[in-house]
């Protein structure tokens, strides 16, 4: 059955994409509000808290444009970049403007501001899994390898993350973060595109 599966070599770069460029974000953003919200254990709960919460809901909201994957990446394309660049050059302005708040409302903020991230990270695994799933008749076989090459790749990704942040600083990481992503939609475009030429191919095969 697995090789049976189409088109392995690109599905495999998009979800060990997804797993790395998530982790990318995830820890880079962990480590930029250390400071603001006093301590890392706070940092950790609050930015993971609110990072899966919204990715949840973004996964859940992709059933309204699941059949529209480029539509979806139009949208989602300039909404990470400029999210990448908010938290790049926009966040430590915020943060130190509002560090003399109290907790509470400095959680709250935190929150918030990890939101968009969260709806956007959300999205793209639904919309791979959809499209794998859309390429051959061994949908399930092929759904859990996606998870389990994405799964494969979070886990190298958080050890991967911590060495290039002391290589080359979290900016660098949060930037390879953005790049990493960019190469998931380009394989998700390229899958989504082969699983139309497939369909179409066998409605012209059936046609008389």
């Amino acid at each position: 059955t697995w090789k049976a599966l189409p088109r392995k070599g690109t599905s495999a770069v998009y979800f060990a994409s997804l797993g790395l460029g998530f982790m990318f974000f995830e820890v880079t953003l962990i480590q930029r509000l250390i400071l603001f919200l006093g301590y890392p254990t706070y940092s950790l709960t609050v930015t993971l808290a609110s990072i899966l919460l919204f990715t949840g809901i973004g996964a859940f909201l992709t059933e309204r444009y699941k059949d529209r994957p480029d539509r979806a990446l139009r949208v989602l394309l300039p909404a990470l970049v400029v999210l990448a660049a908010g938290y790049l050059f926009g966040l430590p302005a915020l943060t130190d403007a509002l560090l003399g708040w109290p907790l509470g409302p400095r959680i709250v903020v935190a929150f918030v501001i990890l939101a968009p991230l969260g709806l956007c990270l959300g999205a793209f695994m639904p919309l791979g899994l959809g499209a794998v799933a859309g390429l051959t008749e061994h949908k399930g076989e092929y759904v859990a390898w996606g998870w389990a090459v994405n799964g494969f790749a979070s886990v190298i990704g958080s050890v991967t993350t911590t060495l290039a942040a002391m290589m080359f600083g979290f900016r660098v990481v949060l930037v390879a973060g953005l790049l990493i992503y960019l190469v998931a939609m380009a394989a998700l475009r390229s899958l989504t595109r082969q699983g139309s030429g497939a369909e179409d191919g066998d409605v012209a095969a059936a046609s008389p």
